[in-house]
Protein backbone atom coordinates (compact mmCIF):
# COMPACT_ATOMS: atom_id res chain seq x y z
CA UNK A 1 0.00 0.00 0.00
CA UNK A 2 1.02 3.64 -1.09
CA UNK A 3 0.90 5.65 2.72
CA UNK A 4 -1.50 8.44 2.68
CA UNK A 5 -1.62 12.10 3.59
CA UNK A 6 -3.83 11.81 6.58
CA UNK A 7 -2.77 7.96 8.11
CA UNK A 8 -2.03 8.14 11.69
CA UNK A 9 1.60 8.05 12.40
CA UNK A 10 1.71 4.49 13.10
CA UNK A 11 0.35 3.41 9.88
CA UNK A 12 2.12 5.43 8.16
CA UNK A 13 5.28 4.14 9.31
CA UNK A 14 4.43 0.47 9.56
CA UNK A 15 3.60 1.13 5.70
CA UNK A 16 7.02 2.51 5.00
CA UNK A 17 8.75 -0.40 6.69
CA UNK A 18 6.45 -2.91 4.65
CA UNK A 19 6.29 -1.41 1.22
CA UNK A 20 9.94 -2.62 0.31
CA UNK A 21 8.60 -5.73 0.72
CA UNK A 22 8.30 -8.23 -2.91
CA UNK A 23 5.22 -9.84 -1.11
CA UNK A 24 3.27 -7.19 -0.33
CA UNK A 25 0.30 -6.06 -1.01
CA UNK A 26 -0.94 -9.95 -0.52
CA UNK A 27 -3.34 -11.12 -3.12
CA UNK A 28 -7.35 -10.04 -2.64
CA UNK A 29 -8.97 -12.98 -4.63
CA UNK A 30 -12.31 -13.72 -5.21
CA UNK A 31 -12.95 -17.34 -3.46
CA UNK A 32 -15.91 -17.90 -6.61
CA UNK A 33 -17.30 -21.66 -5.90
CA UNK A 34 -17.34 -20.97 -2.51
CA UNK A 35 -19.03 -17.89 -2.66
CA UNK A 36 -21.51 -18.90 -5.18
CA UNK A 37 -23.30 -21.75 -3.17
CA UNK A 38 -22.97 -19.49 0.04
CA UNK A 39 -24.67 -16.95 -2.35
CA UNK A 40 -22.13 -13.91 -1.96
CA UNK A 41 -19.67 -12.06 -3.60
CA UNK A 42 -16.96 -13.89 -1.37
CA UNK A 43 -13.04 -12.40 -1.76
CA UNK A 44 -10.13 -13.92 0.32
CA UNK A 45 -7.17 -11.96 1.82
CA UNK A 46 -4.71 -14.18 1.26
CA UNK A 47 -1.90 -14.29 4.24
CA UNK A 48 -1.41 -17.24 3.59
CA UNK A 49 0.99 -15.93 0.85
CA UNK A 50 3.22 -13.94 2.73
CA UNK A 51 7.22 -15.65 3.58
CA UNK A 52 6.41 -17.72 6.33
CA UNK A 53 2.63 -18.04 5.18
CA UNK A 54 1.13 -15.77 7.39
CA UNK A 55 0.23 -12.36 8.55
CA UNK A 56 2.38 -12.42 11.66
CA UNK A 57 5.36 -11.39 9.55
CA UNK A 58 3.61 -8.27 9.28
CA UNK A 59 3.71 -6.91 13.12
CA UNK A 60 7.13 -8.66 13.38
CA UNK A 61 8.89 -6.88 10.99
CA UNK A 62 7.07 -3.61 12.28
CA UNK A 63 7.65 -4.02 15.65
CA UNK A 64 12.01 -4.87 14.96
CA UNK A 65 12.16 -1.71 12.86
CA UNK A 66 10.92 0.44 15.59
CA UNK A 67 12.76 -1.34 18.46
CA UNK A 68 15.74 -3.49 17.55
CA UNK A 69 18.54 -0.90 18.21
CA UNK A 70 16.88 -0.86 22.01
CA UNK A 71 16.91 -4.25 22.82
CA UNK A 72 19.63 -5.72 25.35
CA UNK A 73 21.70 -8.36 24.31
CA UNK A 74 19.80 -11.32 25.74
CA UNK A 75 17.20 -10.43 22.96
CA UNK A 76 13.40 -11.09 22.77
CA UNK A 77 11.74 -13.76 24.65
CA UNK A 78 8.11 -15.01 22.79
CA UNK A 79 5.14 -17.09 23.57
CA UNK A 80 3.65 -18.07 20.64
CA UNK A 81 1.64 -21.43 18.87
CA UNK A 82 4.22 -20.82 16.19
CA UNK A 83 3.22 -18.07 13.61
CA UNK A 84 4.10 -14.89 16.14
CA UNK A 85 7.43 -17.27 16.91
CA UNK A 86 8.22 -17.47 13.75
CA UNK A 87 7.37 -13.99 12.66
CA UNK A 88 9.60 -12.41 15.29
CA UNK A 89 12.81 -14.91 14.98
CA UNK A 90 12.72 -13.92 10.62
CA UNK A 91 12.55 -10.00 12.04
CA UNK A 92 14.91 -10.72 14.24
CA UNK A 93 17.18 -12.84 12.67
CA UNK A 94 17.76 -9.53 9.84
CA UNK A 95 18.73 -7.68 12.46
CA UNK A 96 20.98 -9.74 14.57
CA UNK A 97 18.72 -9.99 17.19
CA UNK A 98 18.11 -13.39 19.40
CA UNK A 99 14.93 -14.59 19.64
CA UNK A 100 13.77 -17.43 22.28
CA UNK A 101 10.14 -18.53 21.81
CA UNK A 102 8.07 -20.59 24.29
CA UNK A 103 5.41 -22.90 22.77
CA UNK A 104 2.74 -24.89 23.94
CA UNK A 105 3.20 -28.82 23.94
CA UNK A 106 1.49 -29.98 20.63
CA UNK A 107 2.71 -26.81 18.60
CA UNK A 108 2.69 -28.22 15.05
CA UNK A 109 6.51 -29.03 14.49
CA UNK A 110 6.63 -27.80 10.75
CA UNK A 111 6.18 -24.26 13.12
CA UNK A 112 8.40 -25.32 15.79
CA UNK A 113 11.51 -26.20 12.49
CA UNK A 114 10.82 -23.34 10.54
CA UNK A 115 11.24 -21.05 13.92
CA UNK A 116 14.70 -22.76 14.56
CA UNK A 117 15.88 -22.74 11.02
CA UNK A 118 15.30 -18.45 11.13
CA UNK A 119 17.18 -18.69 14.08
CA UNK A 120 15.04 -18.83 16.96
CA UNK A 121 15.48 -20.69 20.00
CA UNK A 122 12.42 -22.86 20.63
CA UNK A 123 11.40 -23.94 24.32
CA UNK A 124 8.31 -26.23 25.02
CA UNK A 125 6.89 -25.16 27.98
CA UNK A 126 3.02 -25.67 29.28
CA UNK A 127 -0.23 -27.76 28.29
CA UNK A 128 -1.23 -24.37 26.66
CA UNK A 129 -0.54 -21.05 25.32
CA UNK A 130 -1.34 -18.87 28.37
CA UNK A 131 0.89 -21.19 30.53
CA UNK A 132 3.67 -21.18 27.91
CA UNK A 133 3.06 -17.24 27.88
CA UNK A 134 3.11 -16.67 31.82
CA UNK A 135 6.62 -18.83 31.54
CA UNK A 136 8.28 -16.60 28.66
CA UNK A 137 7.17 -13.91 30.94
CA UNK A 138 9.07 -15.09 34.09
CA UNK A 139 12.06 -16.30 32.44
CA UNK A 140 12.52 -12.90 30.03
CA UNK A 141 12.68 -10.80 33.73
CA UNK A 142 15.12 -13.58 35.17
CA UNK A 143 17.29 -13.25 31.99
CA UNK A 144 16.99 -9.57 31.67
CA UNK A 145 15.72 -10.04 27.90
CA UNK A 146 12.95 -8.14 26.98
CA UNK A 147 9.56 -9.83 26.74
CA UNK A 148 6.97 -9.20 23.67
CA UNK A 149 3.69 -10.04 24.57
CA UNK A 150 1.58 -10.70 21.18
CA UNK A 151 -1.32 -7.91 20.90
CA UNK A 152 -0.17 -5.92 23.73
CA UNK A 153 3.29 -5.08 21.46
CA UNK A 154 1.47 -2.45 19.75
CA UNK A 155 3.62 -2.86 16.50
CA UNK A 156 1.96 -6.20 15.95
CA UNK A 157 -1.39 -4.05 14.94
CA UNK A 158 0.23 -1.90 13.23
CA UNK A 159 1.58 -4.49 10.85
CA UNK A 160 -1.79 -5.97 10.84
CA UNK A 161 -3.72 -2.40 10.02
CA UNK A 162 -1.79 -2.57 6.74
CA UNK A 163 -3.61 -5.30 5.79
CA UNK A 164 -6.93 -3.73 6.82
CA UNK A 165 -5.55 -0.70 4.48
CA UNK A 166 -4.85 -3.38 1.39
CA UNK A 167 -8.36 -4.40 1.43
CA UNK A 168 -10.24 -0.79 1.77
CA UNK A 169 -8.14 0.62 -0.89
CA UNK A 170 -8.61 -3.04 -2.96
CA UNK A 171 -11.88 -1.77 -5.01
CA UNK A 172 -15.29 -0.77 -3.62
CA UNK A 173 -16.69 -0.72 -0.64
CA UNK A 174 -17.22 -4.01 1.37
CA UNK A 175 -20.37 -4.84 3.45
CA UNK A 176 -18.76 -7.45 5.63
CA UNK A 177 -14.76 -7.90 6.33
CA UNK A 178 -14.14 -11.23 8.91
CA UNK A 179 -11.51 -11.80 10.59
CA UNK A 180 -10.22 -14.81 13.14
CA UNK A 181 -9.89 -13.56 16.17
CA UNK A 182 -7.21 -14.87 18.87
CA UNK A 183 -5.80 -12.22 21.80
CA UNK A 184 -6.83 -9.47 19.00
CA UNK A 185 -4.09 -7.59 17.29
CA UNK A 186 -4.99 -8.82 14.04
CA UNK A 187 -8.64 -7.55 14.24
CA UNK A 188 -7.81 -4.44 16.27
CA UNK A 189 -5.00 -3.44 13.63
CA UNK A 190 -7.01 -4.31 10.20
CA UNK A 191 -10.69 -2.82 12.07
CA UNK A 192 -8.97 0.62 13.23
CA UNK A 193 -8.41 0.94 9.11
CA UNK A 194 -11.61 -0.17 8.06
CA UNK A 195 -13.73 2.21 10.59
CA UNK A 196 -11.64 5.32 9.85
CA UNK A 197 -11.96 4.71 5.91
CA UNK A 198 -15.29 3.10 5.51
CA UNK A 199 -16.90 3.57 8.53
CA UNK A 200 -20.30 1.87 6.68
CA UNK A 201 -18.44 -1.83 6.49
CA UNK A 202 -19.57 -4.35 8.89
CA UNK A 203 -16.43 -5.88 11.23
CA UNK A 204 -17.11 -9.78 12.22
CA UNK A 205 -14.94 -11.84 14.13
CA UNK A 206 -14.53 -15.30 14.56
CA UNK A 207 -14.17 -17.50 17.50
CA UNK A 208 -13.51 -21.04 17.86
CA UNK A 209 -16.11 -22.67 20.37
CA UNK A 210 -13.54 -24.89 22.09
CA UNK A 211 -11.48 -21.80 22.98
CA UNK A 212 -14.45 -18.75 23.71
CA UNK A 213 -12.90 -16.43 25.99
CA UNK A 214 -12.42 -14.01 23.64
CA UNK A 215 -15.56 -14.62 21.65
CA UNK A 216 -17.39 -14.34 26.01
CA UNK A 217 -15.35 -11.05 26.58
CA UNK A 218 -16.32 -9.03 23.79
CA UNK A 219 -20.13 -9.84 24.68
CA UNK A 220 -19.64 -8.68 28.06
CA UNK A 221 -20.48 -12.26 29.11
CA UNK A 222 -18.40 -14.54 32.05
CA UNK A 223 -15.65 -16.93 30.93
CA UNK A 224 -13.91 -19.76 33.08
CA UNK A 225 -10.03 -19.21 32.74
CA UNK A 226 -9.64 -22.82 34.23
CA UNK A 227 -11.54 -24.65 31.61
CA UNK A 228 -9.21 -26.56 29.10
CA UNK A 229 -8.76 -25.33 25.33
CA UNK A 230 -10.16 -27.84 23.45
CA UNK A 231 -9.37 -26.46 19.76
CA UNK A 232 -7.67 -27.32 16.29
CA UNK A 233 -7.34 -23.45 15.56
CA UNK A 234 -4.45 -23.18 17.87
CA UNK A 235 -3.62 -19.36 16.67
CA UNK A 236 -6.26 -18.51 18.17
CA UNK A 237 -6.64 -20.53 21.49
CA UNK A 238 -6.56 -17.87 23.92
CA UNK A 239 -8.02 -18.64 27.71
CA UNK A 240 -7.13 -15.97 29.05
CA UNK A 241 -8.16 -12.35 27.42
CA UNK A 242 -6.09 -9.29 27.57
CA UNK A 243 -8.64 -7.27 28.74
CA UNK A 244 -7.30 -3.82 27.45
CA UNK A 245 -7.51 -5.03 24.01
CA UNK A 246 -11.20 -6.21 24.77
CA UNK A 247 -11.64 -2.92 25.48
CA UNK A 248 -10.32 -1.56 22.72
CA UNK A 249 -12.21 -3.96 20.32
CA UNK A 250 -15.51 -3.50 21.70
CA UNK A 251 -15.13 0.15 20.06
CA UNK A 252 -14.28 -1.58 16.67
CA UNK A 253 -16.22 -4.68 16.30
CA UNK A 254 -19.42 -4.70 15.00
CA UNK A 255 -20.12 -8.44 15.75
CA UNK A 256 -18.73 -11.66 17.25
CA UNK A 257 -19.39 -15.29 15.79
CA UNK A 258 -18.73 -18.44 17.92
CA UNK A 259 -17.86 -20.74 15.30
CA UNK A 260 -18.61 -24.69 15.94
CA UNK A 261 -15.04 -26.92 16.50
CA UNK A 262 -17.12 -29.97 13.73
CA UNK A 263 -16.78 -26.97 11.31
CA UNK A 264 -13.55 -26.39 11.18
CA UNK A 265 -11.58 -29.39 8.99
CA UNK A 266 -14.25 -29.11 6.70
CA UNK A 267 -13.59 -25.49 5.98
CA UNK A 268 -10.20 -26.47 5.16
CA UNK A 269 -11.34 -29.19 2.82
CA UNK A 270 -13.46 -26.62 0.78
CA UNK A 271 -11.16 -24.42 0.14
CA UNK A 272 -8.91 -26.66 -0.68
CA UNK A 273 -10.92 -28.48 -2.86
CA UNK A 274 -13.29 -25.60 -4.53
CA UNK A 275 -10.48 -22.37 -4.11
CA UNK A 276 -7.40 -24.57 -4.50
CA UNK A 277 -5.80 -23.11 -1.31
CA UNK A 278 -4.01 -24.67 1.68
CA UNK A 279 -5.58 -23.31 5.46
CA UNK A 280 -4.87 -23.94 8.66
CA UNK A 281 -7.84 -24.40 10.62
CA UNK A 282 -7.37 -20.61 12.60
CA UNK A 283 -7.54 -19.81 8.69
CA UNK A 284 -10.27 -21.13 7.75
CA UNK A 285 -13.00 -20.36 10.38
CA UNK A 286 -13.89 -16.97 8.36
CA UNK A 287 -15.47 -19.73 5.74
CA UNK A 288 -17.02 -22.16 8.71
CA UNK A 289 -19.17 -18.53 10.33
CA UNK A 290 -19.99 -17.49 6.64
CA UNK A 291 -21.58 -21.14 6.66
CA UNK A 292 -23.48 -20.68 9.52
CA UNK A 293 -24.63 -17.29 8.73
CA UNK A 294 -25.43 -17.99 4.95
CA UNK A 295 -28.84 -16.11 5.20
CA UNK A 296 -27.35 -13.24 6.58
CA UNK A 297 -24.02 -12.86 4.39
CA UNK A 298 -26.48 -13.57 0.88
CA UNK A 299 -26.04 -10.89 -1.63
CA UNK A 300 -23.40 -8.86 0.48
CA UNK A 301 -19.74 -8.42 -0.68
CA UNK A 302 -17.29 -10.29 1.36
CA UNK A 303 -13.73 -9.56 2.24
CA UNK A 304 -12.44 -12.89 4.74
CA UNK A 305 -9.00 -12.97 6.45
CA UNK A 306 -7.26 -16.13 5.22
CA UNK A 307 -4.63 -15.78 8.10
CA UNK A 308 -1.97 -18.44 8.15
CA UNK A 309 -1.21 -21.75 5.83
CA UNK A 310 0.66 -23.98 8.17
CA UNK A 311 -1.36 -27.36 8.31
CA UNK A 312 0.07 -30.70 9.79
CA UNK A 313 0.66 -34.06 8.83
CA UNK A 314 -1.81 -35.38 11.14
CA UNK A 315 -4.64 -33.16 9.96
CA UNK A 316 -3.61 -33.20 6.13
CA UNK A 317 -4.74 -36.85 6.48
CA UNK A 318 -8.11 -36.53 8.42
CA UNK A 319 -9.02 -33.35 5.95
CA UNK A 320 -8.45 -35.94 3.01
CA UNK A 321 -11.05 -38.65 3.90
CA UNK A 322 -13.62 -36.00 5.18
CA UNK A 323 -16.46 -34.01 3.32
CA UNK A 324 -16.09 -29.99 2.80
CA UNK A 325 -18.56 -27.74 4.08
CA UNK A 326 -19.87 -26.22 1.45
Amino acid sequence: MTPKTDDPPYLKFASEVLISERWTPTPLLPATVIGSRLGCDLWLKREDCTPIGSFKLRGGLVAMARMAASLPPKGVYVASAGNYGLAIAVAGQRRGVPVTVMVPEGATPSKLERIRLSGGQVVVHGSDFDIAKDFARNEAAKDGAAFWEDGVIEETAHGAATIGAEIVDHSEPWDWVVVPLGNGSLIKGIASVIKARSPDTTVIAAVPSGTPAMALALRGESWDESAPVETLADGLAVRVPIMPIVAELKELVDDVWLVDESSLLPAVKSLLELEQLVAEPSAAISIAGLADHRAEAAGRRVAAVVTGAHLSADLVAQVATMDGLV
